[in-house]
């Protein structure tokens, strides 16, 4: 209806300078070309790049041009301009896009009525909490109505967007949160908290996941990643933590990145402090596919890719992995917090691994765009650090099912070394660090989970 008006109107604005009257034509109108050249070349420009329907019509009309092919020519843009709109009106931005739509089987819904019983009234400790699992963590655990959930994070940006967003949606327990800034790898201000505020349990998320980085800083993940979880552990040990919850990775299965190979010893820390004599703590661990929507992941990548116009960047043709959401990863660890066995490791059924491939060209189509038309796809070779196809389990692990089907416990088919061994490892560790022999991180850890050479990427 705007096009009409539009038209209607551009008509009626035009004015006849003058009229001449021609043998056999009747009188026809003339213009003052002068007077409306500037005019037409802004209808020209205005035209070409909006299909004005008002300034197509005011424009045809100016010019010498018989009745029929105005005519023509206005509709035709007309229905140009129309299926350009509607096919603008179409296109999803990519940032709107739900996660659980790019799955290729059904998002599992993990029941947690049993976790009001064991989280109500506690005081839970969640590490990395600005982050996107640890953010959505704190969360879900303030509906369980605990007395105080202790935020810890270094990054304070993070932990303030945290606490405005609850205060801002007007969260009935908003102010049982507690932000609190600090690094998980200083000891003294971690004893400092676990002594001020003795929390019951605690969710360890905090860590450094990115693949390809930490290959450049073993250092720094076996800092975070190793030794940060190993002094948690004992601290929450000492002082009587009821449970306590590991968040690892499938990349720890058979690791052959310095960011799964931290991640299982961190996985064989725990599960060794589970197995000794004396132990009042129950540990366990969670192990996560990759997170559809967490920051870094391939989903929000892929996003700002094709906001951009592409291209997407794909590491390889036949590249799998293992796919979760936010709220089945939150899911599974406050499931696993409250039903988990004593040195229990867990994952979640995630069903097939999804090729990231046609997770790109999903995400393309869902915008509304064609894949290599309108975005293309480019591939880039594995980066360091990173494989093929991930794996849930190792060789000497398998996958057992327990009384919840949407969960599998894994289960290794040999020995855990011992609290003493783990021990001696830390303190090797923390002296390469101490004496600076970068050379050896990456041997020392290796040899740590049982690697007899470094595999190499890919």
């Amino acid at each position: 209806m705007k096009y009409f008006i539009d038209a209607i109107a551009a008509t009626l604005a035009l004015k006849k300078t003058s009229s001449i009257a021609r043998p056999g034509a009747g009188v026809f109108p003339v213009y003052n070309y002068r007077r409306y050249g500037i005019s037409m070349l802004l209808y020209v420009a205005a035209m070409l790049l909006g299909f004005d329907a008002g300034v197509a019509l005011k424009l045809f009309y100016i010019l010498p041009l018989s009745a029929i092919l105005c005519a023509s020519l206005f509709f035709f843009l007309f229905f140009c301009r129309i299926k350009i709109t509607s096919s603008s009106a179409s296109r999803r931005n990519p940032h709107k896009i739900n996660a659980a739509e790019l799955l290729e089987r059904e998002v599992v819904p993990l029941e947690t009525g049993e976790a009001l019983a064991v989280l109500k009234g506690q005081v839970i400790l969640v590490t990395g909490a600005a982050g996107s699992i640890g953010s959505e963590l704190c969360r879900q655990l303030l509906d369980y109505e605990p007395e105080l959930l202790i935020a810890l994070d270094v990054n304070e940006t993070g932990l303030f967007d945290l606490a405005e967003g609850l205060r801002a949606r007007s969260h009935p327990h908003s102010a049982n949160l507690y932000p609190y800034i600090g690094d998980i790898t200083d000891l003294q201000r971690m004893t400092q908290l676990f002594a001020g505020k003795r929390p019951s349990i605690v969710f360890h998320a905090a860590a450094y996941k990115h693949v390809p980085l930490l290959e450049e800083y073993p250092d720094l993940a076996i800092r975070t990643n190793v030794l940060a979880t190993y002094h948690l552990c004992r601290l929450a040990e000492k002082y009587e933590v009821a449970r306590f919850v590991f968040i690892s990775t499938d990349k720890a299965a058979e690791p052959v990145s310095i960011m799964g190979a931290s991640k299982r010893m961190g996985e064989m820390i725990v599960q060794s402090l589970a197995e000794s004599a004396y132990c009042m703590t129950r540990f366990c661990a969670v192990r996560f596919g990759n997170v559809l929507g967490s920051r870094g992941s391939v989903v929000p990548i892929f996003a700002h890719q094709i906001e951009q116009g592409g291209p997407l960047t794909v590491t390889d043709p036949e590249a799998t992995r293992y796919f979760m959401t936010i709220p089945e990863a939150c899911g599974l660890v406050i499931l696993t917090a409250t039903t988990a066995d004593q040195g229990g490791l867990y994952l979640l059924n995630m069903g097939r691994p999804v090729q990231i491939i046609d997770l790109a060209e999903k995400m393309i189509r869902l915008c509304g765009l064609r894949v290599g038309q309108d975005i293309p796809i480019v591939y880039t070779g594995l980066r360091p650090g990173e494989r093929l196809h991930e794996t849930l389990v190792a060789a000497h692990e398998e996958l057992t099912p327990i009384a919840n089907r949407s969960i599998l416990r894994v289960t290794h088919k040999g020995h855990l070394p011992t609290l003493t061994a783990i021990d001696k490892w830390v303190d090797t560790i923390e002296d390469c660090l101490v004496h600076g022999y970068d050379t050896q991180f990456r041997e020392h850890l290796f040899e740590i989970v049982r690697e007899q050479e470094l595999i190499p990427t890919g």
